[in-house]
């Protein structure tokens, strides 16, 4: 498959672009993102959302580094 433009992350910004440039028919757009079909019930129930941080299949644990006068 051939595409015109491919988005890596579907972050807020991803989306708004892949939905902007998806709007022309013309135009073909990949919209990729880490990881696979998620039907784990806290990823579904918004009230269970905070059990996905500090670990776990759902957690990259990703960090930055401190950042001066941020509290």
């Amino acid at each position: 498959m051939r595409y015109d433009y491919i988005i890596i992350g579907s972050g807020s910004a991803g989306g708004m672009i892949a939905a902007r440039l998806s709007e022309d028919p013309a135009i073909s757009v990949l919209l990729l993102e880490a990881g696979g079909r998620e039907g784990h019930w806290t990823i579904r129930m918004p009230a269970a959302t905070r059990q996905n941080f500090g670990g776990g299949p759902r957690n990259w644990c990703f960090s930055t580094e401190p950042e001066p006068f941020m509290d």
